[in-house]
C-alpha cells in the first residue's frame, strides 16, 4: 500500500532524532502508526543512514507470538551492526513479555535511538522516553488524503469526515463504502478483543459492546461511572465493573477522557468525566451517522488541539464547559467555549474567566462576529483547517 506522508508527526520524530531518550508512539489500532515508522524508516535512508543500520519489526504478527524479553534480545543483538548507530524501529511492544527488560539493555550496551510503537499504554520503564500521541487524520489531512472534486463543500466534507472519521486505511478505501466500513469494523473489534480484553479481568464482552454504545449516544456529555452504570435499565452493572471498563478503554486509546473542573471551586469535580471516541468512524459503526451537535463539535476541536500538542483541561461554568488550552512553555493560554450556534450567551463563561487570556467561541456558523469586550468568535472549519 502506497504510503502517504503525515508531515506533523514526521517532523515530530526528526526533531526527536538521536535524543538521549526512547521514543514511544502511542494510538489507537488504524491511525497509522506503522506507517509512520515505515515513512521515518525511509527518511533515514534519504538522510543517507545505511539500511543495515535500521532494524524495522512488526511484533503484532504471529511469528513473534509468546516472545518474552530474552528472545527479544537475543533477536535485537543478532540484528544490530557492529559499527555505527542503529536506529530500532519497533511496532507493537507491548506484545512481547517484559518488554522494558531488553529494550533498557540494548540503550545501555549499544549506540542505538529506539523508537517503539504500541495501541495501549506501556508500563513504566527505567530509562528516559517521550510519548508521541498518534492521532487519526486531521479534517486538513482528510482532504489531502480523499480526492475531493472541486464543487464539494467544506460543509460536504465536514459532514463526510464525521461520518467516517479519519483512519487512513478507511479513508483510502472510499467512495467504496462497504470496504471502509469493513475496515474500520476489522480494527474497531481487534482493538476491543487484542488491547481491551486480552489480558484483563473483562469478562463480559456484551456488556463492554453495551456501554461503548451508551457512552457514544451520549457523547460529551459530563458522566459519571455511576450514570453510566444506571442507563442500563435492566441488570446494571456494578459501578467498580463500569470504572474498569472505561479505563480499559482510555488504556487503549480507544476513547479521550476529559476531567472536569469547577470553575467557582477550581478543584476537580469528583470521578466526573467528558469521553469522546478517539475517531468519529467509531460513532457511526456502532450507533448510526449522528447529527452534528455541539458535543460533536467539541470533540472534533478537543481531537484538533490534541493533534497540535496543546494541553487541554476543562472547566464547568453553570451548564457549559470550557476548554482551558496551555500553549506551549510560554506560560499563554487560551480559553474555548465551543458551540454550535453562536449568541450572547456563548460569550457569558468565558466572562466569567476573570483573566486576561484570550478568549475564544468556536462555532458551525458561518457568519460570525467578535463581541464587543475582546473574545474572539471564529468557524469550526477555518478552526480545523488553520495551521
Amino acid at each position: 500500500m502506497e504510503l502517504i506522508n503525515r508531515p506533523l508527526y514526521l517532523q515530530q520524530l526528526q526533531k526527536l532524532r538521536d535524543r538521549n531518550a526512547i521514543k514511544i508512539l502511542v494510538g489507537a489500532r488504524g491511525v497509522g502508526k506503522t506507517s509512520l515508522l515505515d515513512i521515518f524508516a525511509q527518511d533515514l535512508k534519504d538522510s543517507g543512514v545505511n539500511s543495515k543500520n535500521i532494524v524495522r519489526v512488526d511484533f503484532d504478527t504471529i511469528n513473534f507470538q509468546n516472545l518474552d524479553a530474552t528472545d527479544l534480545l537475543a533477536m535485537l543483538t543478532a540484528q544490530i551492526p557492529k559499527s555505527g548507530k542503529t536506529y530500532l524501529l519497533l511496532d507493537e511492544i507491548s506484545q512481547i513479555k517484559n518488554w522494558q527488560e531488553a529494550i533498557v539493555k540494548v540503550k545501555k550496551d549499544f549506540d542505538a535511538d529506539i523508537y517503539l510503537s504500541s495501541s495501549v499504554e506501556l508500563a513504566e520503564i527505567a530509562a528516559p522516553t517521550i510519548t508521541v500521541n498518534v492521532l487519526p487524520l486531521s479534517f486538513r489531512e482528510f482532504q489531502d488524503f480523499y480526492n475531493f472534486a472541486d464543487d464539494v463543500s467544506q460543509n460536504e466534507r465536514f459532514a463526510m469526515y464525521l461520518k467516517f472519521g479519519g483512519m487512513p486505511a478507511v479513508i483510502k478505501t472510499l467512495p467504496d463504502i462497504s470496504a471502509a466500513i469493513s475496515i474500520l469494523s476489522n480494527d474497531f473489534y481487534a482493538s476491543i478483543l487484542r488491547d481491551v480484553v486480552s489480558g484483563s479481568k473483562i469478562t463480559d464482552f456484551d456488556l463492554m459492546i453495551g456501554l461503548i454504545k451508551k457512552i457514544f449516544v451520549q457523547v460529551g456529555k459530563i458522566q459519571s461511572y455511576n450514570k453510566f452504570s444506571k442507563m442500563f435499565e435492566q441488570n446494571p452493572p456494578a459501578v467498580r465493573t463500569v470504572e474498569n471498563y472505561v479505563d480499559h478503554l482510555c488504556a487503549a486509546h480507544m476513547l479521550h477522557s476529559l476531567s472536569v473542573t469547577d470553575l467557582r471551586r477550581d478543584n476537580t469535580l469528583k470521578r466526573l468525566a467528558k469521553y469522546y471516541p478517539v475517531d468519529f468512524g467509531y460513532s457511526t459503526l456502532m450507533i448510526g451517522e449522528q447529527e452534528i451537535s455541539q458535543e460533536i463539535l467539541e470533540n472534533a476541536v478537543y481531537a484538533e488541539l490534541l493533534r497540535r500538542g496543546y494541553e487541554v483541561s476543562a472547566y464547568r461554568v453553570k451548564d457549559s464547559l470550557v476548554f482551558q488550552v496551555e500553549r506551549g512553555d510560554a506560560g499563554d493560554r487560551i480559553y474555548i467555549n465551543v458551540v454550535k450556534h453562536a449568541s450572547l450567551s456563548s460569550f457569558v463563561p468565558l466572562r466569567a474567566v476573570k483573566n486576561l487570556f484570550a478568549k475564544w467561541v468556536i462555532t458551525a456558523d458561518e457568519d460570525v462576529a467578535d463581541s464587543g469586550d475582546g473574545i474572539k468568535v471564529i468557524n469550526v472549519l477555518d478552526f480545523l483547517m488553520s495551521k
